[in-house]
């Protein structure tokens, strides 16, 4: 996952903008900014959002909303954002020690094998239930996931595309980027030209 990640450079605390009740043109801006800023990607599904998906800011702790700044903010799709366990988790310490900010912490303790997600150590019960609480291997977000990689094996593999050939073929169809960690992996390609690495 790339997109859990936050940065000290976000536009959001260089504005000092918060997520307010009934302020809709504050909080449709913080929207926009958490979607650049996670390149157009949801940051609970990697999938790549698009101009009539239903997208929402999310309070990764519900329980601050209205009282929590960007740190808890990210841009995530509507139905899979009702994917989240919000109270089976609710003391996790996963919400005091925030390691999935850091991207370089996140990738050396959760790892994506062959369409789901799973902690590198097992005895991680925090990264475990990270995975567990953002629903990263909900079984309708799997099955989409592995249906997805595999199309585009099939398709690469039928048109006999080499790297620069499938790197043309995301350039003119950005909605294809969906499960952009799994389709790296398992097409065996740096797709960072698609993401802000900056932030990541």
């Amino acid at each position: 996952m790339k997109f859990l990640g936050k940065t000290n450079a976000s536009k959001i605390l260089k504005e000092g903008l918060t997520y307010q009740e009934n302020k809709g043109k504050n909080n449709l801006k913080i929207r926009e900014m958490l979607v650049e800023e996670q390149s157009n990607f949801c940051a609970y599904t990697e999938k790549y959002i698009q101009e009539l998906d239903s997208c929402e800011v999310e309070h990764f702790d519900s329980s601050k909303k209205y009282k929590d700044d960007y740190y808890n903010y990210y841009a995530v799709l509507r139905k899979p954002n009702q994917y989240k366990k919000d109270e089976a988790y609710k003391s996790a310490s996963f919400f005091d020690n925030l390691f999935f900010h850091d991207n370089e912490e996140f990738n050396r303790r959760i790892v994506y094998v062959d369409g789901a997600y799973e902690e590198t150590n097992l005895d991680d019960a925090e990264a475990r239930e990270l995975i567990d609480f953002l629903g990263f291997n909900h079984e309708s977000l799997y099955k989409q996931r592995k249906r997805h990689v595999r199309r585009l094996k099939e398709l690469f593999d039928d048109a006999g595309y080499n790297e620069e050939n499938r790197l043309n073929y995301f350039r003119k169809n950005n909605d294809e980027l969906s499960f952009i960690t799994a389709l790296e992996i398992e097409l065996q390609i740096d797709l960072s030209e698609f993401f802000r690495k900056e932030d990541l």
